[in-house]
């Protein structure tokens, strides 16, 4: 969730009238803009660039969310007027040379800033004071049936009054029974409806147009969510959704801090100064983003995430003629997809090894400028390939760092600077980044699980970060293989020193072991070490701890699965995991707690209030085994 800071709409508002001779109501029904759809989150600019600034970049959108008409519970600001003015005056040009562009206004309902007019017995509260959840926002109590029907009324009103917007986006808001279909039922049931849900939901596509699954893709690139779960779930969203469809994957360089705190101490020219180069840096998300939007009819966007959404930046790939679509996106045997589009190809490489792809034509590379018929694209990466009669690229192009075949003898590497991995020849296989971080556990082929690396938080938004993290592969042979990472976690005054090691074993198991040392005085709200086991992957398997056994359900029963035990083996499929632990783990389902498809496996350590000079470990193996 990002808060739009830039703009606030007055009360006045109200008082403004759209002219219905240059923005009359729209038929959306004819609604279908050439690809790559590119759109923008939040800072469009629409209400304090002038037509000159920024017809340029406004004019290659397809949808804008936000971005000068923005409801943050202070709706009386004197300077409203003025800015909705200059919103519509844009509009009104901008419909004029590329009249597919969705614009949709964005209504915050859970957060509001620290403005009298609201009424005090909306704001939600913790030991009986207003909280926070984002820097100058507090939460306002979303169960009081006034507070719903507030909204309802200003979206009626200020948003669907007005013919110049094509519906409303509700940030940080899910399917609800009162406000979802309310909305969606006003002009005459073709209000465009778009929620921010944080992932894709697996339900409300009869009521939505469309949903923003923010920042979801970067999870997939850190092994939190599986690639091909979101695909399926994203396939649902662009086929199954009311039409015109406005579901966009938005994420951001794998640097920039999820923190909205962090990026609130820096000035403004400190913040984009970083922020630029990781923009530049960074162009693998981008390309994987995009091209897993490709392989269906949604929007992208690439930008600086938490630190501010909407960033105004362009890349060769956007531009790349592709026209539309020739059918559906299908699964190549590598486990690649492919889709094929009236102007070129394009292929995203969602698995975990490296993929060498043949075209039927000859092709030039976009991303590279490479042209030939073979090439090699990444893990978690995609290429747009548009067919060409320039002369073959005279090199070939770079070889696969790593594959799926498993390795003779146990192998550990380094790829890059950043990816150590380790692979056994049972199929076992552990990456750790550079930060010690295990971004992937896989066990032939199928990823086992995310987490090894704990979670700790101050309070429910301040977490702790690791900072000056060392290490890497130590040593290896053919029957082990030693990793070790040192480095602090640190949350504003507050500092914990760690080591982490690991050993592989070409048994196919593996030890993960942290030892801590606190620095100062801690104030813990939680301490978590986890493993969470994808829905996806472990559903009707079991999970025992002594004598209680559980099957794991398809759908939600009970939060609670299995007790806390030192020792859990969880079976699935042909594979085995037995997982031992000095630090009791319980058994969860964590969709209990939000739009998570996972079983979280996981243990608390510390809590609450640790001295100076605590010493404390934990240390989990887990062994793989064939049934």
């Amino acid at each position: 969730m990002t808060k739009i800071q830039t703009f606030r709409i007055g009360l006045a508002w109200v008082a403004l009238t759209c002219s219905f001779s240059v923005c009359s109501a729209r038929d959306l029904s004819q609604i279908n803009p050439s690809f790559p759809r590119i759109g923008n989150c939040y800072h469009a600019g629409l209400g304090d660039k002038t037509w000159e600034q920024g017809s340029n970049y406004w004019s290659k959108l397809g949808l804008i969310i936000g971005g000068g008409y923005d409801l943050h519970y202070d709706w009386e600001k004197a300077g409203w007027p003025k800015k909705l003015a200059l919103v519509e005056q844009n509009i009104t040009k901008l419909r004029q040379i590329n009249p597919n562009v969705l614009v949709l206004p964005y209504v915050d309902v859970i957060e509001g800033p620290d403005n009298p007019s609201i009424p005090q017995r909306w704001w939600a509260l913790k030991d009986g004071k207003r909280w926070s959840g984002w820097p100058g926002y507090y939460r306002i109590d979303t169960k009081l049936n006034d507070v719903l029907q507030f909204n309802l009324d200003k979206v009626r009103t200020e948003i669907c009054g007005r013919p110049c917007f094509d519906g409303v986006f509700y940030d940080c808001w899910g399917v609800d029974e009162w406000l979802v279909p309310r909305s969606a039922a006003l002009r005459d049931g073709k209000n465009i409806v778009m929620v921010n849900d944080g992932n894709l939901p697996h339900r409300g596509f009869s009521m939505l147009n469309g949903v923003l699954a923010e920042d979801e893709i970067d999870r997939v690139m850190e092994g939190k969510v599986g690639f091909e779960d979101f695909l399926d779930r994203y396939f649902h969203w662009t086929r199954e959704s009311k039409k015109p469809c406005v579901t966009m994957i938005v994420c951001s360089p794998r640097a920039v801090s999820y923190d909205p705190w962090h990026w609130s101490k820096m000035n403004y020219k400190e913040r984009q100064t970083l922020l630029e180069k990781y923009g530049v840096e960074d162009q693998q998300t981008m390309r994987f983003g995009l091209t897993t939007t490709l392989m269906s009819d949604g929007y992208f966007g690439y930008d600086t995430g938490m630190a501010g959404r909407g960033n105004w930046w362009w890349y060769k790939e956007y531009d790349a003629p592709l026209g539309h679509p020739r059918g559906l996106a299908h699964r190549n045997a590598d486990g690649t997809w492919q889709r094929e589009y009236d102007g070129g190809v394009v292929i995203v490489n969602g698995t975990a090894y490296d993929a060498v792809v043949r075209l039927e034509v000859k092709s030039r590379d976009v991303s590279t400028g490479r042209v030939g018929t073979q090439f090699t694209i990444p893990f978690s990466d995609g290429r747009i390939f548009l067919p060409t009669s320039e002369a073959v690229s005279a090199s070939d192009d770079v070889a696969p760092r790593i594959t799926a075949k498993l390795p003779a003898k146990l192998r550990a590497v380094k790829l890059g600077d950043d990816l150590n991995v380790v692979q056994t020849p049972g199929g076992l296989e552990l990456r750790f980044d550079a930060g010690g971080v295990l971004r992937l556990a896989s066990w032939r082929g199928q990823r086992l699980f995310s987490g090894g690396w704990p979670v700790i938080k101050r309070t429910q938004t301040a977490e702790f970060k690791p900072e000056n993290v060392l290490g890497n592969i130590e040593a290896s042979n053919e029957k082990a293989a030693h990793l070790t990472f040192h480095g602090a976690f640190v949350e504003n005054d507050q500092h914990v020193s760690f080591v982490e090691q690991c050993t592989v074993q070409n048994d196919n198991q593996f030890t993960l072991r942290f030892d801590f040392t606190a620095d100062t005085d801690l104030t813990l709200r939680m301490w978590r070490h986890y493993f969470a086991l994808p829905v996806a992957r472990y559903v009707s398997g079991t999970a025992s701890a002594g004598d209680k056994r559980v099957t794991l359900p398809a759908t939600f029963k009970t939060t609670d699965l299995l007790p806390a035990s030192k020792h859990i083996v969880v079976e699935t499929g042909d594979t085995l995991m037995d997982v031992t632990s000095s630090l009791p783990l319980s058994l969860v389902d964590h969709r209990a707690y939000g739009n998570v498809e996972e079983y979280l496996l996981a243990g608390y350590p510390v809590s609450k209030a640790v001295r100076q000079g605590t010493k404390w470990s934990v240390e989990m193996t887990v062994k793989l085994a064939k049934k």
